[in-house]
């Protein structure tokens, strides 16, 4: 921090609040550190020179709050798995909530998830579809919803917006009995063989391979061999879609006009793919890094921040967010987010 000192934060004392008063907290203080890097940046828009060496300013003073922002969400996590454990304790062996309150919000829940994943599953195709497969691919969806807020208000917005179609081949994992050929995000024409997933981001449409594969990642010089789930997949090419629809550029995180933010991304990006070759990064970074060009690198490594959470869950997910890609990861939730919520 500016003064040199280490925020502290106090932990919640009551159960029932705990979680969401510290997540409030949370978000208010990522939210001024973010606002603050954003308002230096307006202020020196009008020189690129002088704008990036604002920033490589800012970097290195948000440096130092990496750590205890890391330290508290794991901390508020573990205690919010704690009060959920000892809630599940304290119910009937039938598992029926003593609390009518409880039950509701619970019944409000599973209603919003339930109804939320028919209309997925509704603009949704699957080849030679069964109930088998049906089922297999609604797993898909319930899983990114519950995987972390962030993922489910993603839904939500594919929900309440719609224009985006699914099509998915529970039989292989790649695309290519869904389509033959067609061009990637580096202007390059390919075969459907060479994709776990694909979103077509001006048509809308998302390709899958519903069988988990697995596609050769190069990390410091080397190839290795990295498992892909499919609803990982899944969860990024939405999330691109979604950037589409949200921004209007291509798939970017920013609007065409939006000088200030599509310089704070690109030092975003140039830094993550610096730190990359120090710091041991998930497989899903170093496989949005392999793209050639920046449009599609800029395009596929904001998605790797719903694919983690899907892929760890909301906890883990966070924590290895933070301690990877922190900037990535502040850009996500005080950029992206807001724009989902309106």
């Amino acid at each position: 921090m500016a003064d040199g000192k280490r925020k502290t934060f106090k932990r919640k004392s009551e159960p029932e609040d705990g979680a969401r008063d510290s997540m409030d907290e949370l978000r208010t203080y990522l939210s001024s550190k973010f606002a603050s890097l954003r308002d230096e940046m307006h202020k020196e828009i009008t020189s690129r020179d002088v704008l990036l060496r604002k920033l490589e300013e800012s970097v290195t003073r948000l440096s130092e709050d990496i750590a205890p922002v890391k330290d508290y969400v794991t901390a508020e996590m573990d205690e919010e798995d704690d009060d959920a454990s000892s809630s599940s304790s304290g119910t009937p062996e039938d598992g029926t909530p003593q609390d009518g309150d409880q039950e509701t919000e619970e019944e409000r829940n599973n209603r919003a998830l339930n109804i939320c994943v028919d209309v997925m599953m509704s603009l949704t195709e699957i080849r030679e579809n069964n109930e088998e497969k049906t089922q297999k691919v609604r797993g898909f969806y319930e899983k990114i919803y519950k995987a972390s807020p962030f993922t489910s208000l993603m839904l939500k917005f594919l929900e309440r917006n719609g224009g985006v179609k699914v099509l998915v081949d529970c039989d292989s994992s790649n695309i290519s009995n869904l389509v033959g050929r067609l061009v990637n995000l580096d202007g390059e024409k390919c075969n459907g063989t060479a994709f776990l997933t694909f979103a077509d981001i001006f048509e809308c449409r998302v390709y899958l391979g519903g069988v988990r594969g697995q596609i050769d990642v190069k990390k410091r010089g080397q190839f290795v061999h990295e498992t892909f789930d499919p609803e990982v997949s899944l969860a990024q090419s939405l999330a691109q879609i979604v950037m589409y629809l949200i921004f209007k550029n291509r798939g970017c995180p920013y609007a065409c006009d939006d000088e200030m933010y599509e310089k704070l991304y690109e030092k975003i990006v140039l830094e993550t793919s610096q730190k990359k070759e120090s710091v041991t990064m998930d497989g899903y970074v170093h496989h949005a890094f392999s793209m050639k060009s920046s449009l599609a690198r800029e395009v596929s490594l904001i998605s790797v921040v719903p694919g983690m959470l899907v892929k760890y869950g909301s906890k883990e997910g966070m924590s290895k967010l933070l301690e990877q890609m922190p900037f990535l990861t502040f850009f996500f939730i005080h950029h992206v987010i807001p724009k989902m919520r309106s």
